[in-house]
């Protein structure tokens, strides 16, 4: 839940850096974004790298296989196209569509993480997807192009949510400084074909922003989030983002979200309240089970 609300802070910091008309474009931006974040995490990966190397027959946990090498080619495309996306249309458009992954990670969770969503989790992807469906009718009103690189986006998205699932036995920081300093060497020659090598001191100072607070901690936090939960439910908390987006958006740039977007996000909202009680319903049965006592795991 915190990696979206940090992360929900992206459209409104890329509609600062073009408020002047003068911005760097999508690749540039991506770029930047992800070689911070990669920098920012960086300490924090090799200090767990170290534990792990001086203990007695421990070993490096890097997820250095084909799953971690797709997630560095879906995180990379996923980055460039939702920056892209947000420079064509309106930030709560993009966000909205980007969150049709939420349909790829149901549909493809049990054929790749033999992950399989119950009953009770489907009226809670109905209800959330009905929520993104009033605001993407009542208010997504742009060009085929925008809508089709944000939808882009939204399926390498899924993609990226599976890969980091299927390394969840890996380090979570080594997984999330591995995608971006990844993807910033991938992006790299087409941002220096395409895109601007220098750039003002106000962007560079919300592209900082945005590679540490928007970007590198939200990721962390995600990844760390993939280790204990289901790749579907955690599409189904994180679409608080799309909730959020347009509110910094308007605050910022005073990009004004339209009603529909109001009456979605209260759908989606409740979505994720449904699934949080009925979580902690399930969760806490066993304790109700025993009278409210904790009964301790026999010892062998």
């Amino acid at each position: 839940m915190l990696a979206a609300i940090l992360w929900s802070l992206n459209g409104a910091l890329i509609k600062l850096i073009n408020q002047r008309g003068t911005g760097p474009d999508a690749v540039t931006i991506a770029f930047y974004r992800s070689l911070i974040a990669g920098l920012f995490l960086l300490p924090f990966a090799r200090g767990r790298y170290h534990t792990l190397r001086s203990e007695p027959g421990s070993r490096w946990k890097l997820p250095i296989r084909p799953a971690g090498l797709l997630c560095i080619v879906f995180f990379a495309v996923m980055t460039v196209l939702f920056v892209l996306a947000n420079t064509m249309t309106k930030a709560a458009s993009a966000i909205i569509l980007q969150y049709t992954s939420t349909f790829w990670v149901f549909g493809l969770s049990p054929w790749l993480l033999k992950e399989k969503p119950t009953l009770r989790d489907l009226p809670v992807l109905l209800l959330a997807m009905i929520g993104i469906g009033v605001i993407f009718v009542g208010g997504a009103r742009t060009d085929l192009a925008g809508l089709a690189v944000a939808l882009a986006s939204g399926v390498f998205y899924a993609l990226l949510t599976m890969m980091i699932r299927l390394l969840r036995d890996s380090d979570s920081a080594a997984i999330t400084v591995m995608n971006n300093l990844g993807s910033a060497v991938l992006i790299l020659p087409a941002m220096l074909l395409m895109g601007q090598f220098m750039v003002s001191g106000r962007v560079a100072l919300l592209l900082v922003i945005m590679g540490v607070v928007q970007f590198g901690i939200p990721y962390y936090l995600y990844s760390l989030g993939l280790v204990r939960v289901p790749a579907y439910q955690v599409a189904l908390i994180t679409m608080v983002e799309p909730v959020l987006v347009p509110v910094w958006t308007y605050l910022a740039v005073g990009e004004t979200p339209p009603s529909a977007t109001i009456i979605g996000g209260a759908i989606i909202l409740a979505a994720l309240l449904l699934l949080i009680v009925g979580r902690r319903s399930r969760l806490s049965a066993p304790f109700r089970r025993w009278g409210g006592h904790v009964q301790s795991e026999p010892r062998p």
